[in-house]
């Protein structure tokens, strides 16, 4: 029998097998999926949010220009992102379920008239790919080398990323590898502490919040990473709804098997680095 993760991942990826092919990357292409699936009281799955994409306009596309100032240019297509926009509309419908006399599977109200959760339903969100910024930056396992030819100094290979130690005799001696995951994702300018960019696994420092990797001209965007700390300290739900409703939380995060993956990394970057002094 599969596990709850599993059956989760399942469910996307199920989903997104039956989807049209348009808008669905080519053999040589490739995207992100997300989703946010419902577990019900009876231990029953509902998928009731999903949405793929890679893509973030830089600050040149949005700055200054007639239809951003009318709120017509969406910013971050992240897929992590537009699936928590998509749930965000399940919720309103959802309350619009209740309002209208009509059976909601999320909310009730209560005696005060106040909306309140059901009791014993949770969510869960599923992402393909481990979360840009600071969940993506974590030791690669290390490797040995032993066919480097013989040299007289220290060579960096920033092509494949990893330094190779090379011995100044004619004897092929063998080398431990070092290197760490890398996130397009830069540190925000007023951090402290900004990335060294030196080989190997001192490329990056940890636990700054980032904004999201751009073609060209840089973002305004914060990480998935620091994205999905937010909804994991303050809910999901947003501002506004916030008025309306508790605070919703991921009962579960769950990341596809065939990306790079750190619990470690997921555990700092999603909550532990808020909970002491960075620096």
């Amino acid at each position: 029998m599969e596990d709850l993760a599993d059956q989760i991942a399942h469910l996307c990826l199920e989903k997104y097998n039956k989807l049209g092919k348009n808008g669905k990357p080519s053999e040589k292409e490739w995207t992100v999926l997300s989703g946010i699936v419902l577990k019900k009281k009876d231990n029953s799955l509902t998928l009731v949010a999903l949405a793929t994409g890679t893509k973030c306009l830089g600050k040149l596309d949005l700055i200054n220009t007639k239809i951003y100032e009318e709120g017509c240019r969406l910013s971050d297509s992240h897929a992590e992102i537009l699936v928590r926009r998509a749930f965000l509309r399940y919720l309103y419908e959802q309350i619009n379920f209740l309002l209208s006399d009509s059976k909601s599977d999320v909310f009730t109200i209560d005696d005060q008239k106040k909306i309140k959760i059901n009791d014993k339903i949770s969510f869960h969100f599923f992402t393909s790919q481990t979360p840009c910024g600071d969940c993506s930056i974590f030791l690669k396992e290390e490797f040995y080398e032993d066919d480097a030819p013989p040299a007289k100094i220290i060579k960096c290979d920033y092509n494949n990323r990893v330094e190779t130690i090379e011995s100044n005799t004619d004897k092929k001696e063998k080398q431990i590898i070092k290197d760490i995951y890398r996130t397009g994702a830069k540190c925000i300018k007023s951090e402290k502490c900004q990335d060294p960019h030196l080989p190997g696994i001192n490329y990056h420092v940890v636990g700054p919040l980032r904004t999201k990797p751009g073609r060209g001209n840089p973002t305004l965007s914060l990480s998935c990473s620091d994205k999905m700390a937010k909804w994991n300290l303050l809910g999901v739900q947003g501002s506004l709804l916030s008025i309306l409703i508790p605070p919703i939380k991921m009962e579960t995060i769950v990341v596809g098997g065939n990306s790079p993956f750190s619990l470690e990394a997921m555990e700092r970057g999603l909550y532990k680095r808020f909970n002491e002094k960075r620096y």
